[in-house]
């Protein structure tokens, strides 16, 4: 009796844990499409900026 709960219990978290997976992908996949050409530019030189800076051992220009 045990192991038939155990087995119900492991069946729905394992499905509750693949719908939020495949809701967050579609979510992902999603936001990187509905960006224009000016969003994701900008989006480069931001990342770009941040290694620069933590390639110089965080310092900023201000410092």
């Amino acid at each position: 009796m045990l192991d038939k709960i155990a087995m119900i219990t492991f069946l729905v978290i394992y499905i509750i844990f693949l719908i939020i997976t495949i809701f967050m992908y579609l979510v992902i996949v999603g936001a990187s499409k509905c960006k224009t050409e000016e969003e994701r530019r900008f989006e480069d030189e931001e990342q770009m900026n941040y290694l620069r800076n933590y390639k110089n051992g965080g310092k900023t220009k201000n410092e």
